[in-house]
Formats: C-alpha cells, structure tokens, sequence
C-alpha cells in the first residue's frame, strides 16, 4: 500500500533559533564595539589621541605586516595539521585562511562554513575529516596558548625564567597529548577505543574512520612541533602588534602584559559565536581590568580607556591588512571555481 499522505512540513522552531540568536547576538557585539569605540575615543584619552596622529610610517607598517604574518602563519597551521592526512597546496590553505579571517568579524560562523565549503568541494577534503582537522588544530591551540597565558599570570614579567617556564610547559604538553593521541590512531587505536566500549561499529565505518583522523593529526609529532612552533610565533606576532600600539600611545605596557592581550584577543575572537566584531575588543578590556592591566600612565587614574584605545589601534590595523588579505585570497582560489565540485586531490601537489 502506497501513502499518499503528503509529508509533513519540518518544525520551523529550531530555524528560528539559528538566525535570531546569532543575529541577536551580532547586535550586542555591535553594541559592545560601540560601547569600545566611546571608551577610546573618551575625554581621558586625549593625550593618547595626539601620539596617535604621531605614528610613525615604520610603525604602522611593522603593525601591518605582524598582522600579515598571523594570517600566512595561521594558514601554515591548518596546513602542517592535515599533511599527515592529506596533501593539499600549502597556498590554497593560507588564502582559505585569509578569507576565513575577514569573514570570521561576522555573524553565523560564516568563516567556519566557507572553510569547510571550499576544503571539501575544491580540495576534496571529507567534511567529517574537516572536523577532525578544525578540533586538531582546536587542540593544538590550547595546548600553546594555555601554558604561556599561565605562565605570563604567574610570572607578571618576561624573563628568562618565563622562557624557560612557557616553552618547557609547552614542549612537554606537546609530546604528552601527541603520545595519547597516538593511542587512538590506527588499527591498535581502534582496538583499545573499543575496549572503552565505544560501538564497533562506529569505530569499523567509514564515518568512523574519518572522524578517528584528528587521532592521528594530534599523534604526528612531527606536525603538532612545528604546528606548535608556529602558534608561538604567532603569539609574538600579537603581542608586538601590542607592545607597538602601546608605543605609539605611550602607554606602560611590558611584554608579559602584551603576551597576555595578544593571546587573549585571539582566543576570545576564535572563541565567540556572534563574530568577532566588538566581542574580541570587550573581552580583551575586561581581562585586562581582572589581571590588574590598566595602561595607565604615571600621574593619571587608573582607567579601562586607554586599553580600550589600544585594543581600537589594533584592531583598525588588522581589518585594513585582514581586507587587503582576502582580496589576495580571493584572487588565488577563483572564486568562480568554487562553484564546481572537484575530485578529491585534484590540486594536491607536493610543496
């Protein structure tokens, strides 16, 4: 017997959700941009406002080209995770991360989407692979920026015993986790998530498989050094960008602060929900207010304005250079290609 019931329309309810509460809170990132700009651009600030005018052209360059750098490095990241996987044109990846990076100010994960959107349909990258590639390198962030952050709360200042503090904690995390991951990879990986009770069927499937993949990313201890060397390098390229804003402004910011500002303007941008206009800047001012970092120059009152100007200085850098870094991007992947699904590995190539 055949039922001609026709189908019942899907609840609407869930939909609504996932465009309002983004778009909500998109808005009150807004809000908070606002709220940031006021704070910069307040009475308090005057002083600061006049250094600025008195940037040097060095100055703003060497700002634009840290920025620069985070995008290509970052790139060189999600590339070095997924070689132990697949092969994929180490410049594909960095221009995907640059597009990603400018859309990642806006609302809906869209910066999520169009990574998984061209990595799939132009790399041939599998979209549960993709997963397990983004929580790789999730990991791999974590296991860097955790160890400086602390080691930078504790130490208050950068010396040589916060280098040795910060990367020992981080090379030693680093060979940990890649040894545990390693557990879980492969035939014996699968046999032991198994004697943990995990479904053998899952584990045996091809979904499976391709979500076991992160396993073997994370245990590639090759790729997770490098990978790790390289998000060190990154943080110092966001914390000059702050020790140069906060000479410009003349503003009493030493490194270990800068190191702290820097890695927490990264986190809380990856971190947030509604893009990262607004929610990135408010975060980093009210870390900066719970740590005791006030950048206040002798003889004035403790106020959050001037971090507020500051974290303003560096984000206006960043969306010039992040802008001019799409459009690179853009340009090197043809936008028009994207539109037609390709074969897995039809632009691998050994670089």
């Amino acid at each position: 017997m055949i039922d001609t019931e026709p189908p019942k329309p899907a609840p609407t309810g869930h939909r609504w959700k996932r465009v309002v509460v983004p778009m909500v809170g998109f808005m009150l990132s807004l809000g908070a941009m606002a709220w940031v700009v006021s704070a910069a651009l307040s009475q308090d600030n005057r002083d600061q406002l006049d250094h600025l005018r008195d940037a040097s052209p060095t100055q703003l360059i060497a700002m634009m080209a840290l920025a620069a750098l985070s995008v290509g490095l970052n790139g060189v990241i999600f590339w070095i995770t997924l070689r132990p996987i697949q092969k994929i044109r180490i410049t594909d990846v960095i221009s995907t991360n640059a597009i990603a990076t400018l859309l990642a100010y806006l609302p809906f994960k869209l910066s999520v989407i169009v990574r998984v959107a061209i990595h799939n349909r132009r790399d041939g990258v599998p979209v549960l692979t993709i997963g397990a590639w983004f929580a790789a390198v999730a990991a791999f962030m974590l296991i860097t920026l955790g160890p400086i952050a602390l080691t930078s709360i504790w130490l208050k200042d950068i010396t040589i015993l916060w280098w040795a503090v910060s990367m020992g904690s981080v090379a030693f995390c680093t060979v940990v986790c890649s040894w545990i991951a390693r557990l879980f990879a492969g035939e014996k990986g699968t046999q032991r998530l198994a004697a943990l009770r995990v479904p053998k069927r899952l584990l045996e499937s091809e979904s499976g498989t391709k979500i076991r993949s992160g396993f073997e990313m994370v245990g590639n201890l090759r790729s997770a050094i490098i990978a790790n060397s390289i998000r060190v390098l990154d943080v110092l390229a966001f914390a000059g960008r702050f020790m140069i804003a906060a000479t410009v402004l003349q503003l009493p910011i030493n490194p270990a602060d800068a190191f702290l500002l820097g890695g927490i303007y990264f986190i809380v941008g990856v971190l947030s929900p509604f893009g990262q206009v607004g929610v990135r800047e408010a975060g980093t001012i009210a870390f900066a207010s719970l740590v005791g970092i006030t950048a206040t120059a002798v003889g004035q009152e403790a106020s959050s304005s001037p971090i507020a100007l500051m974290v303003l200085f560096v984000t206006a850098v960043e969306g010039m250079v992040n802008l001019v870094c799409a459009g690179f991007g853009v340009a090197w992947l043809r936008v028009d290609r994207l539109l037609r699904t390709r074969p897995p590995g039809a632009y691998d190539t050994e670089e």
